[in-house]
């Protein structure tokens, strides 16, 4: 089974690059960031339709030419996702990212789909080990929370049921607005989720219940071995390191 995609690529560039308004457009080793995302998701055999959110229609580049619809919202976080998986039909699961993770792979986007379908829940969310994501992104900075199996981050997508996502907007857009505070994340799960947190007893499928529970439908968690979801360009730091890697791969495919 094939799903849609959805590339969440809009947000502040400026911040990252002075000169660059909408950060999907910030350049990266030579190509918009929102591309080196376009070009996996393009080559990723579990992709169906690919559509692309962004501030603006102008001035995008010839990569959009690549992606089967372009949808011009610039909207919080959660408009802009409704917005990208209203652009298809509701009879296939979609998969919604951030168009800041230019160092994500095909592989790593199809053992993500393959691995949320065989939960057969309504919302998916990834987790990357600690370990994992220093063993092969060293030096990457990201928000860790620790279960009882060990420290984890979270991956910068979710495979989401398209008939659930507009119920789970205002809950969505607080989730995303705390994501790089673990603490405040818990806090909307309840003061009984971060005691139980804080003392190190959560398990993956503790969380997967709380998503459950929280947005109506059933929830999953799964950890994935690809630390590419989980590498995110969010400030002129995450730059250096992407672009360092890229290089590399550049090098060892020549």
């Amino acid at each position: 089974m094939k799903v849609d995609a959805v590339i969440l690529a809009g947000g502040d560039g400026e911040v990252i690059d002075p000169t660059c308004k909408f950060k999907g457009l910030v350049p990266v080793a030579g190509k918009p960031l929102v591309e080196w995302v376009v070009d996996a998701f393009c080559a990723a055999t579990t992709i169906n339709e690919i559509a692309v959110v962004m501030p603006t229609a102008e001035g995008l580049g010839s990569w959009v030419d690549r992606v089967d619809k372009l949808v011009v919202s610039d909207g919080m976080f959660m408009d802009n996702a409704l917005a990208g998986a209203a652009s298809f039909r509701a009879d296939r699961p979609v998969l919604i990212a951030t168009g800041d993770i230019p160092l994500v792979t095909p592989d790593a986007i199809d053992d993500l789909v393959r691995a949320s379908l065989e939960t057969e829940a309504d919302f998916i969310y990834p987790m990357v080990r600690r370990d994992e994501m220093e063993r092969q992104f060293p030096g990457s900075e990201r928000t860790y929370f620790r279960l009882k199996s060990g420290s984890h981050t979270g991956g910068n997508a979710m495979l989401a049921n398209p008939r659930l996502i507009p119920a789970a907007r205002d809950l969505g857009q607080r989730l995303f607005d705390q994501r790089k505070n673990t603490i405040g994340m818990l806090r909307i799960a309840g003061v009984g989720f971060v005691v139980r947190f804080v003392m190190g007893r959560l398990e993956p499928q503790d969380l997967a219940g709380k998503i459950q529970q929280l947005l109506g439908g059933t929830g999953a968690a799964v950890v994935t071995p690809h630390a590419s979801l989980a590498v995110d360009v969010d400030k002129p730091s995450d730059l250096a390191l992407v672009e360092r890697v890229l290089r590399e791969r550049a090098c060892a495919s020549e």
